[in-house]
């Protein structure tokens, strides 16, 4: 069965499609010549063509009056850290023809698991929003200068931008997404002529500026008719004209640059990061960023912060709360104005929902005062979410599928805490991660309110669930699904590990680990390196990140400092000397239904184990059955049903090729709740011989090559070893290189060195066969069949072959 491997690092990819729905209402041009047609647009990313938008516009007539009718449809392909978030966005608008106002307004998004729906009803000088999150209307009241804007043109831009040659305004714009009224800053920068979907248009740019969120926006409008032409927003994602070919030429579009910020520092023990300076730039959105907002304690800035560009110097060294002097449990804050927003319900913090306030209740059951219960309510998150992107997004929806990014661990915890009367809030910004070699990316904690003490963070999504460490650079306090960090550079000028002055000395800690360190290979010839960074044992995997591991408990596991779901266990042979690594990931699938009939030949005691259970990362249900006398998974992924044998002393089932574990989550009532799947890689301690002789033969040539794999038979030396599968791995890459006489070279030497594998004699025979000499792979396959007479694909080739004869 396949498995994901996920990083603690992400923001909702939600807030891709709102900012691509924000902007498309920009236009001008004059609605009152409006007739039926159909206006497509392509949306990019990075340079990838991933998403489009079908706008159709119709007249029509609704309650004696004359109307626009535009429907809009948008779809995009994204993925981030390996996960396709596919978004559809549909969007309905009635336009006055004569203002281009818009009287109704109704949208829905789906995205993963999650689905948001608003609608706007506009009666005289009120406007009714409703949404699918929120239990009360709001009410929200417009004057004359309020504009309702609609996804194609916009007058009132034409009318003091072209006409009246206006150089910047500011308007009162009522943001369909957020349901409420905002100041945006237009400002005309010029006109050049612009060539799209084979026409040539002479285009006036200009640029907004949402002076309550801090999104940037620059636009191409065609003067002539007014229609948009162009769209471009930050981290280079681009909405222009386009023709119906659009909609069979998308591809995925890869979010990770769009997130990360490369930084070329390793870190490994990133929850004992204490004191951090860097030098940054960022362009966020959804934030209205101050100086202010990013001087708080325990992090200092200095430099400047214009039009909601943040360019400076960042020192951050936050201190963890010993939990003195915390209030009460349950606390009292009715007397305090200023919390009432942190302790109320939004539209993603469903603080009120019962099903949340009850667990929140259990959970915190007994605390002596409220630090106690906000410290049991983020530890529940972090051990009980799984990471998944986007994951529940809400915070009643990462309840239900026990899944999510930083937004929705961050969502949960201010939830359970609201919901105990605990005030907290989400903040955004950026943390440091092991990603690419060292990075920071886009991310979400929480600040929990503890009186005289302040607001205290926690970081739930990186198992910090009491405190934070030093690699967090905080923005500002989470607004909306648009709110992004979008950084641009940074640069680590300085950090510290642990307290000052403290630490063993480097040489001591060396020796505390020496008999683990070195290179561990895989089965498919990738090489592991385990090695002392930080002053915690750590594993580089390759081309991709150095984790950190803790000191083994007394089952000697090494549980991963930054999620307790990943693990590694070292295996002694009888010499007690170290020889194998096992690097286990703990996957997590929640249960979505049982059977619906279980058919009366399935005992009952395999019953309670079956039905469907969501691998909520890949968005894949997993299905566990009766089969064979026994439970079977049938894995959608790879399209096949994995056999488990009977469980072991400790409830584990290993499946049938002896390499995954899968353990079952029951509540108090003994039902089954979720499945856990323990995925386990495993490599053997030193370099393979293998990867020694393709270096050498890719440098110098077959022969030497041979010389060197005989030489290193001769040194036995515990820094390689020889196996079949690693050899015979290599001859099928030289052979895939059409390398064939280099190929037929190593299955050769494997053939000798493993005379009663089947397997090397099936390999020398394709080689052969390959090689033109049909004599010598009919006698190699022959050879295989001898050993394995079950060898089909032996039986195969040895058909085809003699009848060529």
């Amino acid at each position: 069965m396949r498995t994901s491997r996920t990083c603690l690092v992400s923001c909702a990819l939600l807030l891709f499609a709102l900012l691509f729905l924000s902007t498309c209402g920009t236009a001008a041009g004059d609605a009152t010549k409006a007739a039926a047609e159909k206006v497509y647009y392509a949306i990019d990313i990075g340079g990838t063509t991933c998403g489009y938008a079908e706008t159709s516009v119709e007249p029509m007539e609704k309650d004696g009056k004359n109307i626009l009718l535009m429907e809009e449809s948008m779809f995009l392909m994204l993925s981030l850290l390996g996960s396709e978030v596919n978004t559809e966005v549909q969007f309905t608008y009635h336009v006055d023809p004569s203002s281009g106002q818009f009287s109704y307004q109704e949208s829905d998004i789906k995205q993963g698991q999650l689905a948001i729906g608003s609608r706007i009803v506009v009666e005289r000088d009120t406007a009714y929003f409703t949404s699918t999150r929120l239990q009360e209307q709001k009410v929200i009241p417009l004057t004359p200068e309020v504009i309702l804007p609609n996804p194609l043109y916009s007058p009132y831009l034409i009318r003091d931008f072209v006409d009246k040659g206006m150089e910047e305004k500011t308007y009162e714009v009522l943001e369909a997404r957020e349901g409420e009224i905002q100041k945006t800053k237009y400002t005309k920068v010029g006109t050049e002529e612009i060539q799209l979907a084979g026409e040539s248009y002479s285009a006036l740019i200009m640029d907004a500026l949402n002076l309550e969120t801090g999104v940037k926006v620059k636009s191409w409008f065609d003067i002539e008719s007014g229609r948009i032409l162009k769209i471009a927003l930050p981290n280079d994602r681009i909405i222009y004209l386009t023709d119906v070919s659009v909609v069979k030429n998308i591809k995925l579009a890869k979010l990770n640059d769009n997130i990360f910020v490369k930084v070329g520092e390793s870190i490994a023990d990133i929850p004992g990061i204490t004191y951090m300076k860097v030098k940054a730039s960022f362009e966020p959105t959804g934030i209205w960023i101050t100086p202010q907002n990013l001087n708080v304690p325990g992090q200092r800035f200095m430099g400047t912060v214009r039009d909601n560009v943040v360019q400076g110097v960042f020192e951050i060294e936050h201190e963890r709360y010993d939990g003195s002097d915390a209030p009460p449990f349950p606390p009292d804050f009715s007397g305090d104005e200023s919390l009432g927003k942190f302790l109320q319900p939004e539209e993603l913090i469903e603080s009120d929902d019962p099903v949340l306030v009850d667990e929140a209740q259990r959970i915190t059951k007994g605390s002596g005062d409220s630090w106690e219960a906000a410290c049991r309510l983020s530890k529940w998150v972090a051990e009980n979410i799984a990471y998944a992107i986007p994951g529940g997004i809400t915070a009643r929806k990462t309840y239900d599928t026990r899944s999510g990014e930083c937004g929705a661990h961050s969502m949960l915890v201010s939830a359970f805490c609201r919901a105990v009367g605990i005030p907290a809030r989400l903040v955004w910004g950026c943390m440091y991660v092991p990603n690419y070699g060292g990075a920071f990316g886009q991310h979400g904690w929480n600040e929990i309110y503890m009186g005289e003490k302040g607001w205290i963070p926690v970081d739930a999504t990186a198992m910090e669930y009491d405190f934070v460490d030093s690699g967090h650079i905080r923005l500002g306090i989470y607004e909306s699904p648009a709110t992004a960090a979008n950084p641009k550079e940074i640069e680590i000028l300085d950090y510290r590990i642990g307290p000052e002055g403290e630490g063993e000395a480097p040489e001591l800690t060396e020796d505390k680990y020496r008999e683990y360190l070195g290179s561990y290979t895989a089965p498919g010839g990738e090489i592991f390196k385990v090695l002392v960074q930080n002053g915690a044992l750590a594993v580089d995997i390759p081309d991709q990140m150095v984790i950190a591991f803790n000191d083994p408990h007394d089952e000697g596991l090494w549980y991963c400092k930054l999620s307790n779901r990943l693990y590694i266990e070292f295996v002694r042979n009888d010499a007690g000397k170290v020889s194998e690594m096992q690097l286990h990931e703990l996957v997590p699938l929640q249960r979505q239904s049982g059977p619906e009939e279980p058919s009366d030949d399935v005992p009952e005691e395999f019953r309670p184990y079956l039905g469907k259970y969501l691998l909520a990362a890949l968005q894949a249900e997993f299905t566990v059955l009766y089969k064979d006398n026994g439970l079977a998974i049938y894995d959608p992924l790879e399209k096949t049903t994995v056999r488990l044998q009977p469980p072991d002393e400790n409830g584990g089932w290993l499946d049938e090729f002896n390499k995954n574990t899968i353990f079952f989550d029951k509540d108090d009532e003994g039902n089954i709740q979720a499945m856990n799947i323990d995925a386990t890689n495993r490599f053997r301690r030193g370099v393979s011989a293998a990867s020694m002789v393709e270096e050498v033969i890719e440098a110098a040539g077959l022969q030497e090559g041979i010389k060197r794999y005989h030489e290193l038979k001769e040194e036995q030396s515990g820094e390689y070893f020889f196996s079949e599968r690693s050899f015979n791995l290599l001859g099928y890459r030289l052979l895939g290189k059409e390398k064939i006489q280099e190929a037929l070279e190593i299955f050769k030497l494997n053939a000798e060195a493993y005379p009663d594998s089947w397997n090397v004699y099936d390999s020398l025979g394709e080689a052969y066969a390959k090689s033109g000499n049909n004599e010598l792979a009919i006698e190699n396959y022959q050879k295989s069949l001898d050993l394995n007479p079950d060898n089909e694909h032996g039986k195969k080739m040895l058909e085809e072959l003699q009848s060529e004869e």
